[in-house]
């Protein structure tokens, strides 16, 4: 079964593509954030390879070309 890519609001709506960036960018503020305070002297190897993977998905949804 095909996921479900759809964007929606809470109306049932599509949603803004402003919308979902502003929450996607405010999600990776907090991720930074939330590491700033940790201090790692290199972020997890697990964390860094799931984070890389979801911004390849979102260049791809995206049509940007992969790194």
């Amino acid at each position: 079964m095909a996921d479900d890519t759809t964007l929606q609001d809470a109306d049932g709506g599509p949603e803004d593509l402003d919308a979902v960036a502003d929450r996607l960018e405010a999600a990776l503020e907090r991720i930074v954030r939330h590491l700033d305070t940790m201090r790692p002297a290199h972020p997890a190897a697990e964390l860094t390879a799931r984070l890389d993977g979801l911004i390849g998905r979102l260049r791809d949804a995206l049509g940007y070309p992969r790194d």
